[in-house]
């Protein structure tokens, strides 16, 4: 390429250089998407359809078809810039997506995965096959029918990763277990693609095989080499949040040599660059530090770029009437082909219902990967004309916009079914994933916290699904707006909210990365800069939006070293009691006695003895549900302590009424009461039967006559154990008469606030409120 080219020089008569047009074009892509963005969002459309709308509306199709519009876009050497641009944006965004992937999640469900892989791609090879005979004599072709097959068959199977990531995050479904399945699929099909797709053509050249090799050999070094960086750059300055940016280059040079080196032997480097950010330790400052700094340019910059270049390729003027013929069938086989091997998969796999039309829709979106091996070995390719380029691509265009908006519709047509389920701990199946957002204001309640998380992730080997989110919440000023951003969506220099919280941010890190690097559990890191007027309903949405089953609330008091408590501030409590009011699904109160209490399980030496107190009623029941998950920790001892009336008549059906009306009131009332009891009844049994019985579990029964009787019996147990567990209401029992008198904080209940505010209890305490539903009685302010 001519040097003066690079440094933006006009050649000849040129007024524009190509890079200055280049540059101009991405804005206009990025204002087109926008404005076509703000159309259709409310009609469900996901952001990549919009894009690639906007690049169309440049494309020679339309906007370029005017003579001045096209000498200025489309200029001498400007596909060299176009392909260099894009080389560099598609490396970026596949280094991202690598350092992003689940991993955990697609182990877990690495069989689904798998065979809709499989069965997708069976059906498009079949169907490849059956439109080789169909487009041989349509488009005049005679010869080299291996790779026409393969063009096919990358055109008909695959899925763009990119897009699905954008179209599922717009559709806030990345934390469902369809929306993460989806995603695992399609990078799974589309790396599977170009692996296949450059081992044919590697044995038809018969001279790629042993760089191929070469570069396997590559990407493994560079793997090492990110290793040995990414633990020893945080070394260097341990006071600072992330890594600098010099420092971050590094990495990217790295990974830009690297994937030029490969891409200069006409191979495509998405699944080493993919490979190279899956790599990437997960715990630590420099994982931290890359998906900052590369997650909010790429998500608001790059992606839209790239899918608008994608729609600016778009070109159909030169095509005939066969050629749009030859167009159709491919969509439509393209579709067909999806729908068969991915529905064939869900019935094999017993996947509901509901989701056998979104998730082959979804799925037949196309993209860069279709786009580059279209492009790639045309000279192996006998039959290749640039009218059927023309016509290849334009199906790929066409199949994203048809299947993108096609899985909009499912979406709103069934928005009931892929909206988060709200359901209670007591009904959750301890092989589902149990998600827990830790909400916390500084590290003293980051550290209860991890050790909250490290009892309930079990020990080292724990086979039952666990996901960790810890949310920083930083109170803002009057006079700043608030926002709520993950991560990756805040920037050192871009977003100023950056600046609250840091040196608690810091110590929080470093107290997770410890706790990491011990149990090899990932905590996921969200932070929260608002008012605090309005923060208890940013929680609420956020629960919502990464779809948690329970959310943990530090106390407004805090244990000092003397042993004492001291409180943090009522405008903190009050939240925590709008939270109980509000929240979408169920809530703990976490009373953390980092001192003589709870201790973190990971790394520590002894048995803790945990007490789960029962009285009856659905926060108990809730309560003694989330220690299922302590069924794996052998570092830990739960005991239930079943309290029981001495006076059992007090609890049976009331029967001697002398009115009728009276009666009606009666029956209602001991019908429910009898009610919560079976379900008590019930629950008991089936906790006995699973843990009890095995030894697992402890289990003893207290009776008590009246609430003087009960404190007596949890004076006597207060050092015994180092964490109490109990639901925040147990309704009118005799067993807790009397003692809402001398009650402090009503929102931890009344046993709840006893053990707070005893000095005769040494252990944390954990409150557990079942998720409200509209008929259930709020706390009020």
């Amino acid at each position: 390429m001519d040097p003066k080219l690079l440094f933006c020089l006009p050649q000849g008569d040129e007024l524009f250089n190509p890079l200055n047009t280049l540059f101009i074009q991405m804005g206009c892509i990025l204002v087109f998407s926008q404005l076509f963005y703000l159309m259709l969002k409310p009609c469900g459309q996901a952001a990549p359809v919009a894009q690639i709308l906007a690049g169309i509306v440049l494309s020679p199709v339309l906007l370029s078809r005017i003579p001045k519009v096209k000498e200025f876009f489309l200029q001498k050497d400007a596909a060299d810039y176009y392909s260099f641009f894009s080389f560099v944006l598609r490396t970026s965004f596949m280094f991202l997506i690598g350092l992003e992937f689940d991993i955990q999640f697609m182990r877990r469900n690495f069989k689904k995965v798998s065979v809709i892989t499989l069965s997708s791609f069976s059906a498009c090879s079949l169907l490849s096959l059956a439109l080789v005979y169909i487009l041989t004599p349509l488009l005049h072709i005679k010869e080299d029918y291996l790779t026409l097959f393969m063009t096919l068959f990358v055109t008909l199977s695959n899925t763009s990763s990119p897009v699905v990531l954008r179209s599922i995050a717009d559709w806030k479904l990345n934390t469902s277990e369809i929306g993460r399945l989806t995603l695992s699929c399609a990078l799974c099909i589309e790396l599977s693609d170009v692996v296949i797709y450059t081992l044919v053509i590697a044995s038809i050249s018969k001279s790629m095989i042993g760089n191929i090799f070469l570069f396997i050999f590559a990407t493994g070094a560079l793997i090492l080499l990110n290793k040995f960086l990414a633990a020893w750059l945080p070394k260097r300055n341990p006071k600072e949040k992330y890594l600098s940016k010099a420092e971050t280059l590094v990495f990217i040079i790295f990974l830009l040599i690297i994937a030029v080196t490969i891409e200069s032997y006409d191979v495509n480097s998405s699944v080493s660059v993919f490979t190279i950010g899956i790599m990437v330790p997960r715990q630590g400052k420099t994982h931290r530090t890359l998906v900052q700094r590369l997650g909010y340019p790429i998500h608001e910059f790059v992606l839209p770029v790239y899918f608008g270049y994608m729609g600016f390729r778009f070109s159909i003027t030169a095509l005939t009437k066969r050629y749009y013929i030859g167009l159709v069938i491919i969509v439509i086989l393209t579709l067909a082909g999806k729908l068969i091997g991915v529905i064939c998969a869900c019935m094999y796999l017993k996947i509901p219902k509901k989701y056998w039309l979104f998730l082959p829709t979804i799925l037949s979106v196309k993209g860069h990967v279709g786009v580059l091996l279209l492009d790639a070995n045309y000279s192996k390719k006998k039959w290749w004309t640039t009218t059927i380029h023309d016509m290849m691509l334009a199906s790929l265009v066409v199949t994203t916009l048809v299947s993108g908006v096609l899985a909009s519709f499912l979406l709103k047509a069934r928005e009931k079914d892929f909206a988060p389920q709200k359901t209670c701990l007591e009904s959750h199946d301890t092989h589902e994933e149990l998600r827990v957002l830790s909400c916390v204001y500084g590290v003293r309640h980051a550290r209860g916290t991890i050790s909250l998380i490290s009892a309930l992730s079990g020990s080292h080997g724990a086979s039952k699904p666990f996901a960790a989110l810890l949310m920083h919440l930083v109170p803002l000023p009057k006079k700043r707006k608030s926002s709520a951003l993950l991560y990756h969506e805040l920037g050192d220099d871009v977003h100023g909210d950056d600046e609250f919280g840091t040196n608690d941010g810091l110590e929080i890190n470093d107290s997770i990365d410890s706790f990491a690097k011990d149990s090899k559990l990932l905590i996921q890191q969200v932070k929260l800069v608002t008012k605090m007027l309005n923060m208890h309903v940013e929680i609420c949405n956020a629960t919502e939006d990464l779809r948690v089953s329970i959310v943990f609330l530090p106390f407004h008091k805090h244990q000092r070293i003397d042993g004492k408590t001291t409180n943090d501030g009522e405008i903190f409590r009050q939240m925590s009691r709008n939270v109980l009011r509000h929240a979408p699904c169920s809530v703990g109160i976490f009373v953390d006695r980092n001192i003589t209490g709870f201790q973190q399980p990971h790394g520590f030496d002894s048995v803790q003895h945990v007490a789960a107190l029962f009285f009856g009623g659905p926060d108990d029941r809730e309560a003694l549900a989330l220690w299922r998950w302590l069924g794996n920790n052998t570092l830990i001892h739960l005991t239930i302590i079943h309290f029981v009336s001495e006076d059992s008549q007090t609890e049976s059906p009331v029967g001697n009424t002398t009115t009728q009306d009276n009666n009606d009131v009666f029956i209602e009332v001991a019908g429910r009461d009898q009610t919560e009891y079976e379900a008590d009844r019930s629950f008991l049994e089936e906790f006995q039967n699973r843990f009890v019985t095995t030894g697992q579990v402890g289990f003893m029964e207290k009776r008590v006559s009246d609430g003087p009787h009960t404190l007596t019996i949890l004076r006597e147990i207060g050092e015994m154990y180092s964490l109490f567990v109990v639901g925040k209401s147990s309704g009118d029992s005799p067993m807790t008469v009397r003692m809402k008198d001398w009650e402090e904080c009503p929102e931890l209940g009344t046993v709840g606030d006893f053990l707070a505010s005893s000095l005769d209890v040494n252990a944390s305490v954990l409150v557990v409120q079942r998720q409200r539903h509209s008929h259930d009685n709020f706390l009020d302010d």
